[in-house]
């Protein structure tokens, strides 16, 4: 992501943040963590990039928000959520600490997954509907595994990161636009070949930290599509699938006895042996140790 340009009548966060996605490099999406800001007021004139803003203080904080249209006093709540489009101008003034997590959208990034999925835009640019303070439960919980793997440096791999911001991103193209849907059908013997390109490069480069996009371009599809047409043939998301076949060749390796378990992790790409052994017993419900003993 690029770095934020501030106008001059601007009065940016004082404070940096406790933590940020910045330094893994991740695309289309920023995240930052914020913990215990002093009070302050804060003010963008336009904003850059789409906007949520999650509060996570444990009490209710005072709050003053402005936003294009709107202007309130009120008191955030934990789980609290706003939401700003590009363009619009943001302020906030706070009374006490305040914690929030902090998301930043890529305009054109939001604009691609509209054009490649049902979502069409009328006019060309998509913009989100402005709220503040509302709640959003699904909403609230993306931002939390993305924070985990903020705060996991990335552990899940690309595949699953890529897969959180899309999700993310047609959920607030389903709840926060005003956006017409258009279902775009493919013919069915070409969405299977296509789903079936992608399992094959899977299993071809289980070793590797592949990504949505790779698997889009082996496919000839777009990333939403893929996604979604992936889901439908297997009933499960492609992380989730590339996570399972991953565990069968571990199944078969801890069977053969001629790797260690370390090597194993090592082997089929897994971060460490901490997330080979998670993923492991989620699936067979035994670590990767006691399924060698019952063997």
């Amino acid at each position: 992501m690029k770095k934020r340009i501030h106008a001059p009548e601007d009065r940016p966060l004082r404070n940096g943040p406790l933590l940020s996605s910045d330094s893994l490099g991740w695309e289309h999406i920023s995240l930052s963590k914020w913990q215990g800001v002093p009070p302050q007021e804060a003010f963008e004139s336009s904003l850059s990039r789409h906007l949520i803003v999650i509060h996570t203080t444990p009490g209710p904080v005072h709050v003053h928000e402005r936003g294009d249209g709107l202007n309130e006093e009120g008191v955030a709540r934990p789980g609290n959520i706003n939401v700003f489009s590009a363009g619009e101008m943001s302020y906030c003034r706070w009374e006490e600490e305040l914690s929030f997590l902090r998301l930043e959208l890529d305009p054109a990034f939001v604009q691609e997954i509209a054009g490649h999925s049902e979502f069409v835009a009328s006019g060309g640019r998509i913009e989100l509907n402005h709220k503040l303070r509302t709640s959003d439960p699904k909403l609230f919980h993306l931002s939390q595994w993305l924070l985990d793997e903020l705060q996991s440096e990335g552990a899940g791999g690309k595949l699953y990161t890529d897969s959180l911001v899309r999700l993310l991103t047609v959920h607030l193209l389903q709840n926060y636009t005003s956006t017409p849907r258009k279902q775009r059908a493919l013919p069915r013997k070409m969405s299977a070949q296509q789903v079936s390109r992608a399992i094959e490069y899977m299993h071809a480069h289980i070793e590797r930290d592949i990504s949505l996009e790779e698997l889009a371009a082996v496919a000839h599809m777009s990333q939403s599509h893929l996604s979604r047409l992936f889901k439908q043939a297997t009933g499960l998301s492609p992380h989730q699938y590339f996570i399972a076949i991953r565990v069968e060749k571990a199944k078969s390796l801890i069977q053969s006895r001629s790797l260690t378990l370390a090597e194993i992790a090592s082997t089929l790409g897994f971060t460490d042996q901490s997330h080979f052994h998670r993923h492991f017993k989620r699936i067979t419900g035994l670590s990767p140790r006691e399924f060698l003993l019952t063997r």
